[in-house]
């Protein structure tokens, strides 16, 4: 199951009702992030723009119950590690990791810890524009 609550070709007011969505917890049980990461870079290289960046907002725990049953305990912490080692040493995407109250440098080199308890709404988003001004053109 792949969501999409906002496209980068929809305006933001537009798609506020979608992006209202992330509040319903019960939409969250299980995610392969690895799996997410991968779709995401190929929507993001289908399209036109020079520069593109990708960031991920994540609970830092990949799971689904069929993928933990028939393997290891971290195949999908393994996973999304190669998964986005794979596209951050490709180049064409840059790539960073926000995690919600957790730290997701395992998984991102670009990364940063969201605490929502401590964080107004104004400050989040100097705290995210602050993670991506730390992309540069190549």
């Amino acid at each position: 199951c792949h969501l999409v609550f906002k496209d980068a070709g929809t305006p933001w007011r537009r798609a506020r009702p979608a992006i209202a969505a992330l509040l319903k917890p019960d939409l969250f049980r299980e995610g392969c992030d690895g799996e997410a990461v991968d779709w995401a870079c190929e929507r993001l290289g289908a399209r036109a723009e020079e520069r593109k960046l990708l960031l991920v907002m994540s609970d830092g725990s990949p799971m689904d119950s069929a993928t933990n049953l028939a393997n290891d305990a971290h195949y999908l912490d393994h996973h999304l590690q190669d998964v986005v080692a794979r596209h951050e040493q490709a180049g064409r995407i840059g790539i960073a990791g926000v995690g919600v109250g957790l730290d997701l440098s395992p998984y991102y080199s670009r990364s940063h810890v969201l605490d929502l308890a401590a964080a107004g709404g104004a400050a989040m988003f100097l705290e995210l524009i602050g993670l991506l001004a730390g992309f540069h053109r190549r």
